[in-house]
């Protein structure tokens, strides 16, 4: 399949690219800077601002499948206005932009998104009947607004799908910004330690990606996270564990507030989700769902504070 990838230099990109070479697919990307995404991917790229550009139309020419991973990083600092701005228009605009180049020949479109369209907030369970209330937070709002425009396509005849992806474990996101933290021994629960935490190994969202390109029953919203979500203070516990480094030194809610802003959220949310479609309808076979073993799968080397790269 011709398959044309946005996003595809950033830490889920970059596997999806490696596996869908091993699938002997035929890769082209979209980059701000093509030349420099196709020398660190080794396949063809052109270059694209959302912003001021259309899609080239080179890329798109024969292209069977889009996969759109373009978003601006939700947790680089506080959300000002501008950064806000940012965040929302990375997603929605370079999506409306990509649905409206659509080529006659494009067979599906696989789009991200994530779990913060759902509430944040307690301990209710949630999977992808749940309907999205008139009043939104921030995050809501992104989550909501890029599936409608990516929901779009459909009008054209084209599958769509949208990856509600949940925390990924992995070399990048969240585990790189808390590593040095608990590699200095002072990781441990964030506010009161109890929220939910939904997760999922590199390996098993590049599975759930690939699948979601290749594989025509998938269509609409998809959960992408384990069905084993734990606590972030069982979280902490287990990453200090993988590490040998004791993670008792809470970060109070304040604190987080504090620094972060409304940022904050991002790590004080509390989000119960289950893959309720990956595993009924798709039969989806995660590769892992027990939190220690993908964290020792990522960090259990013999020097346990090092990355186990090869994985």
């Amino acid at each position: 399949m011709n398959i044309l990838i946005t996003g595809a230099t950033g830490f889920i990109g970059r596997q999806l690219v490696r596996r869908l070479q091993q699938e002997h697919q035929n890769i082209t990307v979209l980059s701000r800077n093509g030349t420099r995404a196709s020398q660190l991917l080794g396949v063809p790229a052109f270059d694209w601002d959302y912003a001021t550009q259309d899609v080239p139309a080179e890329a798109l020419q024969d292209c069977q499948i889009i996969i759109n991973l373009m978003g601006e990083n939700l947790g680089d600092g506080r959300w000002t206005k501008a950064r806000k701005h940012e965040i929302y228009a990375s997603r929605i605009l370079s999506t409306r932009k990509l649905v409206a180049a659509a080529p006659e020949s494009l067979q599906a479109f696989v789009c991200g998104s994530a779990i913060g369209i759902y509430p944040g907030s307690g301990d209710d369970l949630y999977d992808e009947s749940y309907t999205v209330p008139q009043q939104l937070s921030f995050m809501q709002t992104i989550c909501h607004d890029w599936e409608v425009e990516a929901a779009r396509i459909e009008s054209k005849g084209v599958r769509r799908v949208s990856i509600r992806t949940g925390v990924v474990l992995g070399h990048g996101g969240m585990l790189q910004k808390l590593l040095p933290v608990f590699k200095l021994g002072l990781g441990g629960p964030v506010g009161n330690g109890q929220q939910w935490l939904p997760w999922i190994h590199i390996d098993d969202i590049v599975s759930v990606y690939t699948a979601a390109a290749l594989d025509a029953r998938y269509h609409g919203p998809v959960n992408a996270v384990t069905p084993n979500s734990v606590r972030y203070r069982e979280f902490a516990s287990a990453f200090g564990n993988v590490l040998h480094r004791p993670a008792f030194f809470p970060t109070p809610a304040f604190i987080l507030k504090l620094a972060l802003g409304e940022a904050a959220a991002l790590a004080l949310n509390s989000y119960h989700i289950v893959p309720k479609r990956l595993q009924e309808e798709y039969g989806f076979k995660f590769r892992f769902t027990d939190l220690p073993a993908a964290l020792a799968d990522l960090f259990g080397k013999t020097d346990a504070s090092e990355p186990n790269i090869a994985s």
